[in-house]
This record gives C-alpha cells, structure tokens and sequence, in this order.
C-alpha cells in the first residue's frame, strides 16, 4: 500500500489528523491514521530479531585493512575484545541504543512496505534524524526534519548530564578510580583457601540474593542457588566459589562482605572456600589495565573507517548514528577499562587457582563472561558449564548470537562454555529458536523458582468481603523503570473506583522511598516471594522484571507495565492472560479487571523443571561427567 507522505512522529504531543499516515516512534498505543512502531516490531519479533543478530556476526566478521574486526581486537592470545563490547553484549539495560536500532529496521520495513514519497520525521533526537536521513538518501526518497513544537524548555540539570558531558577517557578513568576505590577493602579476603581434587566443584557467581540470616550464622545461602550447594555437601562435594561482589540491601558494603565470607570459610574440615574476584586487585594490575587501554584506544583509532560496516547485510540503513557512542565506549570509555579489568583479575584468580576439575557460572550473556571462559581454558580446568539461572525472555539478546557465531571454531572464536544448563522447556525452547546446537543444550532443575512447588495451585482470590484490593509491586533492578511504574501507578490512583492497597517489593539492587509516591502510600517489603505471594490479589511488575513470571505461576493475575520507550523485554511476553499496559488509564483498567477475575496457576511444568530432589543436576555434577 503506498502513501504519498509518511510521518516518524517523535514526540509527546499528539499528532493532528492532518499529518497522514504516522508511526509513533515511542509508545504502543495506536489509533486511526496512528500506528505505533513498537507494535510492529512485537508483530514481527522473530525477524528482525534474527536480522540484528545477523548483523552483529557481519560486523565481527567485517574486513578492514585485510584482516578482521575481531582479529584487530585480539588482545590475549585467542581472546578477541571484540566478545566484551557493548555491541557483542546487547544488553538492552547497558545498551539502550538497541531498541532505537531495532525500531530503525522496522521503520525500513515500514519504508518498504508503503513507498511514501516523502519521510517526515519529527524529532529532537538528531541520531535518529541521521539515520533516517541516511536511509531516505539510500533509496532515494525525500527527506524533511522538524523539531518537536515546544522542545526549547529548560530542564533541571543533573550530575547525570554532566558526567556524560565529559570526554569518554575522563568518564572511563573515574569509572576506574571508583571501583578499584570501593573494592579495594576486598583485597583482604583470603586468595589460598581453594580446595581441590575431584571432589571439587567450582562457582562463579554473584555475591547478592544472600539469605541474611543464614549468612549472620556463618551459613552461605544463595537464592540464586538454592539448595544446590546443600546437596553438593551432601553428597561430599567440596565447593570453591569465586563472587562477584555487589552492593545491595543484604550486603550494603564490603565489610559486611568480608565477615560473611570470613564465616563461611571456618569450617573445619573445610567444605567450601569463598572469595570475592576483586580480591586480586593489585596497583600492578591496574596499571596493566591501563596500557591495555591505551593500546585500545590506539586500535580504536586504526579502525575509525568502521563506520560502513554497520550497515545490515540486506539493508539501506545504517546504524552508526546511533550505535556510534557505544561502539566509541567500548574502545575508550568506562565500558572498555571495566571489561579490560575483568580480563586481568579473572587471569590472576585462575592462574592461582589449583585445577578445577569442573565448574558452573551464572550464565547471562554478560562482557565478564567471556574473560572467565578465556582464563578458564588459558590455565588448563575441567568441563565448564554456563547456568541460566533465571528466564530466558525473547528480547533479552544476551542469551543469543547468530548460529554462525556460535558454530565458529579456531582463533579469536567466541568463548563459550562445554555446556549451557537450562531450567525447563521455556529456556530450551528460546535456545532453539535461535538455533542453539542441541549438543551444547543440557536439563537443569530451576533450583531458584524450587519454592513454587509448594505453593498449591492457587493463590489468587483470597480477598476478604468489602477489603481493599491487595496489591504487590514488583520493581526493577533498573531504577527508571522502577520509577516508571511507580510513577505511572500514582497518576493511575484518581482513575481507581476500586480501594486498593500497595505494596512494593524491589529489587535488592534498587530500593525504593515511599515517600517519594505518597499518593500510594506504600508499604515495602523485602521478604523472599515464597513467604508473601499468598498475601495479594493482584501483581503489577515492570517491563523486564523476573519477578512477574513467579506471581503468574504462582496463581495471580498479572499486569505488566510496558516502557513506551523500549522493548517488551517481560519474561510474560506472550503468555495468556497477562495484560500488558502502557499509560495511566490503561493500567487502571487492567487492575480492575484483573482484581474480579483471579485465574488458577498456570502450567508450571511448561516453564522450568520442577524437583526438590535435584536429579539432573545430580547426574550432570557427579565425578563420571567431570
């Protein structure tokens, strides 16, 4: 269907009828005349999905001065940095850019589809009126650009906006300064304690979702883990646990770190050995980390004629406008010292550590993993396996490459482990869909969703007469979408027929201030979901929280609070009976609705393999399969 004029509306105010056809650049609502780009690409999700991952392989791949991209980022003998950039990550959290590159491609689908004669795109947002310029020149279409009526009001400026202001070398050394600042204390934890033999299993994992309790006896329990640990103890299996050390409501700073670890290490016989990888932060190290960034910054430079490889194969588009600041961040700013830090303290601990004949790590897709799978196989351990501990959502790219990335062996291939462990049929079925090699696929009890086995097959609808409607928030490690719902909930109040109570449980990397929505009047809570999912009629979570999927399986009704600036990263994303909104109005609707209609607990064998008994992970820990 073609149409002589076609409008990329950027902005708050409303569209007039008179602009013909537009697509929204942000936001999921549509109307006559009115689309939203965002619709299109959850329309055709598993396409352009496949065509960003294509792309990021291409670029890898990409030719410059005869050699490749990922061979000029080749900084340890087989260790290519380019598996470490933002790009390679795709972590929609670090790398907002990527909902405006998938957005692009849709707008080039759209282009295509319509064949207007000309492209109107109205924005303040000059990446995107770049990229669009670009694209209407590569097809020879006419391009017109109108800032945003209204666009000229101050705004309060923020430490935010002046950091980013700063040039990416000062940014990257004081991201640096930072960390080795507040780690520094960590160094004091014991490096010699490792245990070793065959009976030995390696963890490298996140010090965070602690149990304070038991970690107040001198008890490690992890809830990312669960009762995977006690098993291994059981069965008399020592444990080596190697931490990444993050702050949180359980552990707000390294003190309190170092006198758990400390507690944990004093059994006798010693069962388990803990320490923190910032333990091996050295000022030699550091300053390693620093020539290795100027001898990135220095490739970075040699390969400034990049720009034309960040263009689809297939496509007119290019996504340098707004890949650009990302790409430049991994070469020269906080992204690339961080990343270059990880390779250098994951060298040390493993090169001190004694062989370990198997090892598990929490498997996300993130930069530091690719470090450790290097160290790993550079100092000669064992079989090695990846844990996606959690879910496995569709918009979430750091669970997936293209099949010729992951299939590619020989030099500066992508570090990956011998086996990836996943949780149930939902994480094995989005593996295969981006067409994992089965080989590399292993079964895995969720051990963290382990406490929905005792949780009935309903927990909904236990209001009682003429009560208010029960409430619980479920927030986000990510602070602005925390916020978003919360925000978006307030100015939902006023449109509530219904008495509603809220309670919020945040993130224990993101707390919250009640104070700060005092229309809510907001209670908080920090209890484990297995204690207090039974206490609420209703769960309202943000776009990417896990928590979402625990109220689903769990019985409650549920009410997704989409960003109409992202992607729908929900784990719930196509699940039935989930509703998902995206203003105010909406969302008071849907927690109406969802407050008369309690629904029974969906199939939860259809998510995760469910078993206290733990018999996979039994078979896959035991010495034969070392």
């Amino acid at each position: 269907m073609k149409c002589q004029t076609l409008t990329l509306w950027d902005s708050p105010a409303e569209p007039s009828p008179q602009q013909g056809l537009v697509y929204r650049w942000n936001g999921y609502v549509e109307s006559e005349g009115v689309r939203s780009l965002l619709q299109h690409v959850e329309a055709h999700g598993e396409r352009l999905r496949r065509k960003y991952l294509a792309w990021i392989h291409e670029l890898g791949d990409s030719r410059i001065a005869g050699r490749r991209l990922v061979e000029h980022l080749e900084l340890d003998a087989g260790l290519s940095y380019w598996w470490m950039t933002l790009l390679v990550e795709k972590s929609p959290w670090k790398t907002p850019s990527i909902n405006d590159a998938i957005r692009l491609l849709a707008l080039e689908e759209v282009v295509a589809q319509h064949s207007p004669a000309t492209l109107r795109v109205v924005t303040a947002d000059r990446r995107i009126r770049d990229a669009v310029a670009d694209l209407c020149r590569n097809l020879g279409i006419v391009h017109e650009w109108h800032r945003p009526a209204g666009n000229t009001s101050r705004r309060t400026l923020k430490f935010a906006d002046v950091y980013r202001a700063l040039p990416r070398p000062v940014r990257a050394l004081a991201s640096l300064g930072r960390h080795v600042v507040s780690r520094w204390p960590l160094r004091r934890a014991d490096e010699r304690g490792w245990l070793q033999g065959p009976g030995a299993r390696f963890f490298c994992s996140y010090f965070i979702h602690l149990d304070p309790q038991s970690c107040n006896r001198g008890e490690f329990y992890s809830r990312q883990w669960e009762g995977l640990p006690g098993m291994l103890s059981e069965a008399g299996f020592g444990t080596n646990w190697l931490q990444h050390y993050l702050p949180s409501s359980a552990v707000p700073d390294t003190t309190v770190a170092l006198n758990w670890v400390r507690g944990f290490n004093r059994g006798q016989p010693p069962k388990a050995f803990h320490t923190f990888l910032d333990s091996y932060l050295s000022a030699g190290r550091v300053l390693r980390v620093l020539g290795r960034w100027l001898k990135l910054i220095l490739i970075g430079w040699r390969l400034r004629s990049i720009r034309g490889a960040f263009q689809p194969p297939g496509s007119r588009l290019s996504l340098w406008p707004v890949m650009r600041a990302d790409w430049r961040d991994c070469l020269s700013g906080p992204a690339a010292v961080i990343n270059l830090l990880w390779i250098e303290l994951f060298d040390a601990a493993l090169r001190g550590a004694p062989r370990q004949a198997l090892g598990l790590y929490v498997l996300e897709g993130q930069s530091w993993e690719r470090a450790f799978i290097h160290a790993w196989r550079k100092y000669g351990h064992g079989k090695l396996i990846g844990t996606a501990h959690s879910t496995v959502r569709f918009w979430d790219l750091r669970y997936f490459a293209d099949p010729r990335t992951v299939r590619a062996t020989g030099p500066c291939a992508m570090p990956q482990p011998d086996l990836t462990a996943l949780n149930g049929k939902a994480a094995i079925d989005a593996f295969r869909s981006v067409e994992f090699p089965e080989a590399s696929m292993v079964e895995c009890e969720a051990v963290r969703f382990g406490y929905l086995q005792g949780l009935g097959t309903r927990v909904s609808g236990r209001r009682s007469n003429g009560g208010p409607v029960r409430v619980l928030i479920l927030g986000d490690v990510m602070s602005a979408s925390t916020d978003h719902l919360l925000s978006t909930l307030a100015a939902a109040v006023g449109m509530q027929t219904a008495t509603m109570a809220y309670t919020v449980k945040p993130h224990p990397n993101c707390m919250v201030r009640p104070q700060d929505y005092p229309s809510l009047s907001l209670q908080v809570l920090t209890d484990p979901l297995a204690g207090i999912l039974r206490d609420f009629d209703v769960a309202c979570a943000s776009n990417s929280t896990s928590a979402g999927l625990d109220a689903y399986l769990a019985g409650l009704p549920v009410v997704v609070m989409l960003d109409e600036t992202e992607l729908n990263v929900s784990p719930l994303r196509g699940q039935p009976g989930v509703r998902f909104v995206s203003t105010a109005q909406e969302l008071a609707v849907a927690l109406r609705a969802a407050a008369v209609e309690p629904r029974a607990g969906a199939a939860r064998d259809e998510f995760f393999f469910l078993d206290s008994q733990l018999p996979r992970w039994r078979q896959l820990l035991e010495p034969a399969n070392a």
